[in-house]
């Protein structure tokens, strides 16, 4: 019983992790993009796992974009 839990608080930890990385790098993004910002910041917080990966794949690219 208590290694599922050991190895459900590492899962959390590293969902946090990435999602704090991501919010990281959500950030390093102009500011003229600043709706495109809170909006994926949104789906992270609001998503955590679902949200970083769909950011990986598809949001880095369009706030890349100019």
């Amino acid at each position: 019983m208590n290694a599922y839990l050991i190895i459900l608080a590492i899962v959390v930890m590293l969902i946090m992790l990435v999602n704090i990385y991501v919010i990281l790098d959500i950030s390093k993004f102009p500011y003229s993009k600043r709706r495109q910002k809170w909006m994926w910041t949104n789906v992270v917080l609001f998503l955590p796992l679902f949200g970083s990966l769909i950011y990986f794949l598809i949001g880095k690219k369009i706030l890349s974009e100019n």
